[in-house]
């Protein structure tokens, strides 16, 4: 049954029991043919609740294959790579400072390999006393570490 088939039938129905109403108005059946009347639309409007609910499908939820991770683990490595660069260039900033070191930017190139490991590249800072800058950070570090001046 659709919805126009039942509005149609609770308008008849509400129509029969108005005209019903006006008819049988001072009579002694007034109040025993309204409450038939009633129990008649009582039942088709249960009747089209109940067809309504037995017809009505639901929309299949289409599968989503989550079995591909690599796009956000790429994320997810990038993300982490961003942020580890960011913590240690803040470090490095403020251990700059701390020794009295003039610093403009702290900028730290990194890469995070399979096993998790943290491989500092290369440090870029822009520093007045780039030597002095570069002995405090190899001293953190590492002598390995690649320090570069960004002032060039």
């Amino acid at each position: 049954m659709d919805i126009v088939t039942a509005v149609r039938s609770l308008c008849f129905v509400s129509a029969g029991l108005c005209l019903l109403r006006i008819l049988t108005e001072g009579t002694r059946l007034q109040k025993q043919t309204e409450l038939v009347f009633k129990l008649v639309f009582s039942l088709v409007f249960a009747s089209m609740l109940i067809n309504g609910f037995r017809n009505t499908e639901l929309q299949k939820i289409p599968q989503i294959d989550v079995s591909d991770y690599s796009h956000a683990k790429a994320i997810y490595r990038n993300e982490l790579a961003k942020k580890a660069a960011d913590n240690i260039s803040n470090i490095l900033y403020s251990q700059l400072e701390a020794a009295g070191i003039e610093v403009e930017k702290v900028e730290t190139d990194i890469n995070i390999s399979e096993n998790g490991n943290i491989n500092i590249n290369r440090i870029i800072i822009s520093s007045s006393d780039p030597e002095s800058a570069e002995d405090l950070i190899r001293k953190s570090l590492g002598q390995e570490t690649e320090v570069i001046n960004g002032m060039g």
